[in-house]
């Protein structure tokens, strides 16, 4: 069976595994569909070490075995992956705060008792059934390949204080930046401003619900900003561009009092300006990744119609067009979001 793997800059093989088996507490899944991530695109582009369990870690599929003490889930069960329960062992549950859950963060890390050889970017994959969740019979498989980034929109919403009718700005009109747009609408976003250059993904923010749109190569983006949500700044600002320089500039466009929300993860170090952040009083939230019941959220977010994931879906490919596939989104070529589906040539 060949696996997709990130070994070097700029470098991705397709490696030999033994095909997986259900062992105690695992799963086999029969991947149907697996997304590149912008942190997949990031090791490549760098060359990074890279968790090989994290190597294509937006999947779905069908489970084809069952290993001992799984509980919940069955053979011909449509799954996604995702993260555990929280396991009110740890620390951070025996205090409290299970939100926090060590066991939570080591499922999305695929580390500790998580790890896996390899990700999604191959036929089969023997996972630790605790991470697994039932799709929703009224989505696609399409659908199911983009729940997870989905759910991270919804997380890092979720952790967000909106109220009704609050101005809202979105810093990047990436697979995340347009599902966290969406989430804003649902949760009750007036105005809904995307900052975005490339005009095909400005063009797709628009039909998702973006108020308006600026070109911050050509436009006064804090001018702009002022006229779209008033001369205050915005109530909310989304950084989901994961640009050092943006981490900045969305207290710039926030109003005093108002909330920055951190969503992109950049790989950079980021300058800020101290004086700015103190007088204008922002609340800083930060968000990474997701709990296991708010996929059970999102799914009823695009069940019901009010979270298009759809439209964030470009084109598919088979395990052999991956070094292309990467290539074409590091050059920013068009392409928003590619699944893999393993069963395809090419």
């Amino acid at each position: 069976m060949q696996v997709g793997l990130i070994t070097g800059r700029e470098k991705i093989e397709l490696q030999d595994f033994p095909s997986p088996v259900a062992e105690k507490g695992l799963a086999v899944v029969e991947i149907s569909h697996c997304g590149i991530c912008g942190t997949d695109l990031h090791a490549f582009h760098t060359g990074s070490p890279y968790n090989p369990a994290i190597c294509g870690h937006e999947w779905a599929g069908t489970v084809s075995a069952v290993g001992k003490e799984v509980v919940g889930i069955r053979e011909g069960d449509r799954v996604g992956v995702g993260v555990p329960t929280a396991c009110g062992e740890c620390a951070e549950c025996r205090g409290g705060d299970a939100t926090h859950c060590e066991s939570v963060l080591l499922g999305m890390l695929g580390a500790g008792p998580f790890a896996t050889p390899y990700g999604g970017f191959a036929p089969s994959l023997a996972v630790n059934a605790k991470r697994l969740y039932p799709i929703h019979p009224k989505l696609s498989d399409t659908e199911a390949g983009l729940l997870e980034p989905a759910t991270v929109a919804v997380h890092a919403v979720r952790r967000t204080p909106i109220r009704l009718g609050d101005s809202v700005v979105v810093l990047g009109a990436g697979p995340i930046g347009l599902l966290v747009l969406q989430c804003a609408k649902a949760a009750g976003a007036g105005c809904a401003v995307m900052i975005e250059p490339a005009a095909d993904r400005s063009r797709l923010a628009a039909e998702l619900g973006a108020t308006a749109v600026i070109d911050p190569t050509t436009e006064d983006v804090e001018a702009r900003v002022k006229e779209e949500c008033g001369p205050l700044g915005a109530d909310v600002v989304f950084e989901c561009a994961g640009i050092p320089k943006t981490i900045d500039q969305s207290v710039t466009l926030a109003r005093r009092g108002g909330v920055v929300s951190l969503v992109g993860l950049a790989s950079l170090p980021a300058e800020i300006a101290p004086g700015n952040w103190l007088i204008k009083e922002v609340r800083l939230v930060a968000s990474l990744g997701y709990l296991h019941d708010e996929f059970d959220h999102t799914m009823q977010l695009v069940a019901d119609g009010r979270l298009r994931l759809e439209p964030l879906h470009s084109r598919t490919i088979g395990l052999a067009g991956l070094d292309a596939a990467f290539r074409s989104l590091l050059a920013n070529e068009g392409d928003v979001k590619i699944l893999v589906d393993p069963r395809m040539d090419g």
